[in-house]
This record gives C-alpha cells, sequence and structure tokens, in this order.
C-alpha cells in the first residue's frame, strides 16, 4: 500500500524511487550534520476531492539556532499538475524566515532520468548546508 492514496502513476514511480533512497541517505545525514534531526517525508496538496500536487523529501531540523534564523533545511522534489500534464521540481530551500533556496534542478515536465540524475548534488547539497547550519551569506 502506498504512503499517498489518490495517486496518479507517476506519483507512485516517485514514491516508489524517492522514499526509500531518501531513507537510504539519512545515516550519511546524521553524520554529516549530528546536531540536526532528519526525516523523510511525503504528503499530498490541493482540494479534498483532487490531489494535484504531490511532494517528496528529507528535512533537517536544526537545534540551537537564534530566532532570526531558519532552524529547517529540506530537500524537496515536487510534481504538480497532475491533472494537465505534470511537472517536476527539485531544489534543497531554507525555512522560513530566510526561505533561500540553496540549490535546484533544472527539470522538464516528467523527466525522471534528468531528477535521477540530480538527485546525488541535492543531497550532496543538503548535507553541507546541514551540517553548515545556516544558509549562505
Amino acid at each position: 500500500m502506498t504512503v499517498l492514496v489518490h495517486t496518479h502513476p507517476l506519483v507512485l514511480q516517485l514514491e516508489n524511487d524517492l522514499l526509500p533512497l531518501f531513507r537510504a541517505a539519512l545515516p550519511a545525514l546524521a553524520a554529516a550534520a549530528p546536531r540536526a534531526l532528519a526525516s523523510v517525508f511525503a504528503f499530498s496538496s490541493g482540494t479534498a476531492s483532487a490531489f494535484h500536487d504531490y511532494h517528496f523529501g528529507i528535512s533537517c531540523l536544526l537545534e540551537d539556532v537564534p530566532d532570526d534564523a531558519p532552524e529547517e533545511v529540506a530537500l524537496l522534489v515536487s510534481v504538480t499538475g497532475l491533472e494537465s500534464g505534470a511537472r517536476l521540481s527539485a531544489q534543497v530551500v531554507w525555512g522560513q524566515p530566510s526561505g533561500r533556496v540553496e540549490t535546484q534542478a533544472d527539470l522538464s515536465a516528467g523527466d525522471l532520468p534528468a531528477l535521477h540524475a540530480a538527485l546525488p548534488g541535492l543531497l550532496a547539497s543538503l548535507q553541507e548546508a546541514a551540517s553548515r547550519g545556516g544558509p549562505r551569506m
């Protein structure tokens, strides 16, 4: 059974590809950033009757950050517009108040091979950002 219900074939493919890969990346993240709590997530968004967007990723919550600094950095892979031609995006982004994008992959519509090619770099960027503990200045 999938984590996400009401699924599109592309969402099922992403779930099967990404979630095990992200879970396997957690030990390396923990070693590189021992003061961060990393977890894998998957969720849908849209209306109650039609989920149009799905998001997969790894969230790293940082401890002991100043009040005006982001306490989270995440690798976020999203598939949007399932009803009208799916679009993929992937980025490493800081939480609020920064919202700064650390890095992102250039992906066209449903280009899974490009996403898979970009994942090692995105995971490395997440690991480096989490170990650094804050956005680049």
